[in-house]
């Protein structure tokens, strides 16, 4: 299960929220810097829309959870797709390049190009459906701390934890 810690810097309706978090690193080089990657020009934090089943609020330190399972699907849709239509592109038109009169380099090269964009076009269409979108989403399971002056009530999602439910905050249960 991919889980990281952030700080909730926006709230977007009462179940999203915005969380920032230290970026983990996309290359060799990411932990050379506190403000970023030199090598691949990322920055050294990251803004990602999360689910917000908790209710926790701007300044809150909070954790978040992806499922493996979830994890492993978008990264399927997001790489896998685009080239599985490139290579299924590719031999297609190969095959169908006789019955266009086209050399088969020529009918290969078009359907490959036709394929991935058909994979791309395919990953957009899966990321705006809302059944992908909610299984992709990271989901706060968990208020760690509450900015100074705020009273703090550990709060704990059951997302994710199938047949464990150990909520401590009698508010969640009206969520």
């Amino acid at each position: 299960m991919a889980e990281q810690v952030g700080i909730v810097i926006k709230q977007e309706s009462s179940k999203v929220a915005w969380v920032a978090t230290e970026r983990k690193g996309g290359c060799g080089g990411c932990h050379a810097s506190p403000h970023g990657c030199r090598r691949c020009q990322s920055p050294a934090k990251m803004e990602s829309r999360v689910a917000n089943p908790v209710g926790a609020k701007p300044g809150d330190r909070v954790r978040i959870q992806l499922s493996s399972e979830n994890l492993y699907l978008g990264a399927a849709i997001l790489y896998l797709l685009p080239v599985f239509g490139l290579l299924l592109g590719a031999f297609t038109g190969g095959w169908l390049s006789p019955t266009f009169g086209l050399a088969a380099t020529t009918g290969t090269i078009g359907g490959t190009a036709a394929g991935f964009g058909f994979g791309f076009a395919a990953v957009m269409v899966l990321d705006r459906t809302s059944v992908i979108r909610r299984r992709t989403t990271p989901t706060i399971t968990t208020v760690l701390s509450r900015p100074a002056g705020i009273p703090h009530r550990k709060i704990t999602s059951c997302v994710g934890q199938p047949g464990v439910c150990t909520r401590e905050d009698p508010l969640l249960h009206s969520l």
